[in-house]
């Protein structure tokens, strides 16, 4: 007896592949999806590491105390702050109302120091402060120096941050008040470019871009605060 196939088979057959060859569509769609929110979740990690290496930078150029041996930062005095953090000399000298007193605890410069005038920072390897960060971008390119050999761990391929350092109103509180709920009036932030503009807290917001998803904001804050050092034993 001659084996064939029978004709219910063939049809079976043809089910089967017809069935196969529908799914391939939505395999593509789910890889194509699964690499999409790899690089979604790759550039939220790159902005996050941008962001704190942006907020290990000195709060503005002057914060610095060259006078000082151990070259710590200072809080600065601002034009358009709010009165009540400004400096109060009948309270401590050289601190604000609120601040502790003790030699190695936070406070301002001795004589009136204010923030620094707005300075484009000369290279992208000198930057000194939070404000030589403004409107710089930066490509993460997806190879090395090295484009035969090198290939660094990103998918995306036109990831672009871009960094913009703004004043925002720290007067939005009543600061007598036993209970502050601050307000982050993002929406009426003002140019670093003008020191007028000048307040007690920067806003920065990184802008992330790519030709493979919509584009979103980081924003985070830092405030002119100053720095304080522990006690340590002397050496010996």
């Amino acid at each position: 007896m001659r084996k064939a196939i029978s004709l219910i088979e063939l049809v079976l057959a043809i089910i089967v592949i017809a069935i196969s060859v529908m799914s391939v569509p939505m395999m593509l769609q789910q890889s194509a999806k699964s690499d999409n929110f790899s690089m979604v979740q790759e550039a939220i990690l790159a902005a996050r590491t941008k962001m704190g290496n942006i907020l290990s930078f000195r709060w503005d150029r002057n914060s610095l105390d060259t006078n000082n041996t151990n070259g710590r930062f200072r809080a600065l005095d601002v034009i358009s702050g709010a009165a009540a953090l400004d400096r109060n000399n009948t309270y401590y000298e050289e601190r604000r109302i609120g601040h502790v007193y003790g030699d190695l605890r936070r406070k301002m410069f001795a004589v009136e120091t204010n923030v620094s005038t707005f300075v484009i920072a000369p290279n992208d390897t000198n930057f000194t402060n939070i404000n030589d960060f403004d409107a710089k971008s930066a490509t993460i390119d997806w190879k090395g120096a090295n484009s035969a050999t090198d290939r660094y761990e990103y998918l995306d391929r036109e990831l672009n941050l871009t960094t913009r350092v703004f004043y925002i109103a720290d007067n939005t509180v009543d600061y007598n008040a036993t209970s502050i709920d601050f307000v982050f009036d993002t929406a009426s932030a003002k140019t670093i470019k003008n020191i007028n503009n000048s307040t007690n807290i920067k806003m920065i917001e990184l802008n992330v871009t790519s030709q493979n998803y919509l584009p979103f904001v980081f924003r985070t804050f830092s405030c002119n605060l100053g720095e304080s050092r522990l006690l340590s034993r002397p050496l010996p």
